[in-house]
């Protein structure tokens, strides 16, 4: 587990531990849940555990130059109408796929690790459950449905990662997690005093924010 996935385990433990003094016991806990903010996103090595660099937040603007170019060329409108009508999303610096494609594009470090089949890349969920669940010593890539629907990748008939949409951001499948229902076992913690103990649920966090775009 990385070092950052640690820190990650760590509050866990401190949860527990203000558990404790509020009458609880580990066994108590039978399954714990993730909730995150979608749409940020996140390059690891799955060798190393270690981030490629650092998180693109759901606000992060960087790729406003191509959403324009996108958006001002009459030849792309259909481009653009069929993403959208593929994954119910329009292309927006806000969801994921532009901030996966800058990544690829711009930082040595992912380009590599790409070549060299050592990355992985997910919302922040999907972070969590590789650690928790094992990290370079076999952790889960995994996301639910809910926070693959932010990513402009999924196709919203299938919930499955879509060829199409793949292909026109140049990003490849292989790097994705596995999209899973929000309700179910993703996996068990391989750390900290819940050991043992499954992740049985993840759903993203709706935000104010986000029905400006929905």
């Amino acid at each position: 587990m990385s070092k950052r996935g640690m820190g990650r385990a760590g509050s866990l433990d401190k949860t527990v531990e203000n558990m404790k003094k509020l009458g609880f016991t580990p066994s108590d806990i039978k399954a714990i849940g993730i909730t995150n903010q979608r749409e940020t996103i996140i390059a690891w090595d799955k060798y190393s555990g270690q981030p490629l660099y650092n998180a693109i937040v759901w606000l992060d603007t960087r790729t406003a130059k191509e959403v324009d170019d996108i958006s001002s060329k009459s030849n792309l409108k259909v481009i653009a109408d069929r993403v959208r009508y593929l994954c119910g999303l329009p292309i927006s610096t806000y969801f994921s796929a532009l901030k996966i494609k800058w990544l690829l594009n711009n930082v040595p470090a992912v380009k590599t690790a790409v070549e060299e089949d050592r990355c992985l890349v997910g919302t922040v969920d999907s972070w969590l459950i590789w650690n928790l669940t094992g990290g370079k010593s076999g952790g889960l890539h995994m996301t639910d449905v809910t926070n693959a629907s932010r990513m402009m990748l999924m196709n919203i008939d299938t919930l499955k990662w879509d060829p199409y949409l793949c292909n026109y951001f140049k990003i490849p499948m292989n790097l994705l997690p596995e999209i899973r229902s929000s309700s179910e076992i993703y996996g068990y913690l391989t750390r900290t005093v819940l050991q043992g103990v499954a992740i049985s649920g993840v759903r993203d966090i709706d935000t104010k924010s986000n029905s400006q775009h929905d």
